[in-house]
């Protein structure tokens, strides 16, 4: 997915470079280089018309392979935190084994019969 989009982005960003190097120096390439595809005024509109539709088609390429890449990360994000939790709840249950058995052990080495005194009546 990384090298799609860095390879994505190029092609996008080489776009926009194309498309602003044309709309600044649309008029000198006309008349300096005597290279003109676009000899009516019409054929002008018809080619921004052009340009703008790839725009837009790759910006709308550009919020879909987005919102894949963010609909991936958030459920890698969302089974991560299901791991953390039943970490949590492991480590949680092992700490109360062994508070239990510590208190048992305890009331073991207690002895629970303590030498009586004789009643005096």
């Amino acid at each position: 997915m990384k090298k799609f989009k860095s390879i994505f982005y190029g092609i996008y960003i080489f776009y926009f470079v194309f498309s602003a190097f044309i709309a600044f120096y649309y008029e000198k390439i006309v008349l300096h280089w005597d290279w003109d595809w676009i000899n009516t005024w019409t054929g002008l509109i018809r080619f921004v018309l052009q340009m703008g539709a790839i725009g837009s088609i790759l910006f709308i390429t550009e919020i879909i392979v987005e919102n894949i890449h963010l609909a991936a990360k958030r459920r890698k994000i969302k089974t991560l935190e299901n791991e953390i939790t039943d970490l949590k709840a492991k480590l949680y249950d092992k700490a109360n084994s062994k508070e239990t058995s510590l208190q048992a052990e305890t009331q073991i080495e207690k002895p629970t019969d303590t030498p009586q005194q004789p009643k005096e009546e």
